[in-house]
């Protein structure tokens, strides 16, 4: 059965495509079958695709923007190739999109929740507290990891400080909620990929945006998938 990881938060502008979109690609180029799930009604990642006129992606994307995805995604992995399976969720504060994100996480073995280091953006992405704990009662073993997104290069003690008071602001969770080593900096080709319709992997593989993404990718198949995904699909990053 493929490994569902959901990549939400319900503020918006804390680059939940960016990460999907290029972890979906690290785990590509790591040799994993991967669909892309747009859970957007905006269609970000889906836009990002159609930028180039053939696909220059390593991986799928199927639009599900709706709030059946626990149910409807689980049997549609079941009956495919796919290994794993990232969902970009949308921004919350209308109920569509609140609805869609719950369900997104429902379905979820691992939740990884972008955060700018910013004090608004810890106050704004305590509101995942809740989906995190319903799904939790449905399912003890979920896995909750936050990534600190959009750091500027250079500022480690805000991103240490980012981290405490994430960890903080979540340590009452039914789940313990880890943090990623690996953070993603505000960097140029993050910015300029989209339009070409590819990740950084592929649109600067030697930058240190590309760097972080497969750092990111390593971390991701060693501390979420290792102990769940067959090992020869991780074995291969």
């Amino acid at each position: 059965m493929a490994i569902t990881i959901a990549v939400a938060n319900q503020k918006g502008g804390c680059g939940k495509t960016t990460t999907a979109m290029n972890l979906a690609g690290g785990l590509a180029a790591a040799g994993v079958r991967v669909l892309l799930v747009d859970a957007d009604r905006q269609a970000s990642a889906t836009e990002w695709r159609n930028r180039s006129a053939d696909s220059l992606l390593g991986f799928n994307i199927l639009s599900m923007a709706h709030g059946n995805l626990h149910r409807e995604l689980p049997q549609l992995l079941a009956n495919s190739q796919y290994e794993i399976a990232v969902i970009d969720c949308p921004p919350g504060g209308a109920w569509m999109e609140d609805t869609v994100t719950l369900s997104a996480v429902l379905t979820s073995d691992v939740v990884i929740i972008p955060l700018r280091p910013t004090p608004m953006d810890y106050l704004a992405a305590a509101t995942m507290g809740a989906n995190i704990t319903k799904a939790a009662t449905l399912k003890p073993a979920l896995k909750v990891f936050l990534l600190i997104n959009g750091k500027p290069t250079g500022r480690d003690q805000l991103a240490r400080e980012a981290q405490s008071t994430a960890v903080e602001i979540f340590q009452d969770l039914p789940v313990k909620v880890g943090v990623f080593d690996t953070e993603l900096c505000t960097r140029t080709a993050f910015a300029r990929s989209p339009a070409a319709g590819m990740t950084v992997l592929d649109y600067e593989p030697d930058s240190k945006a590309a760097e972080e993404v497969a750092a990111l990718t390593r971390e991701v198949i060693d501390k979420c998938l290792t102990a769940n995904h067959p090992r020869e699909a991780c074995s291969r990053g």
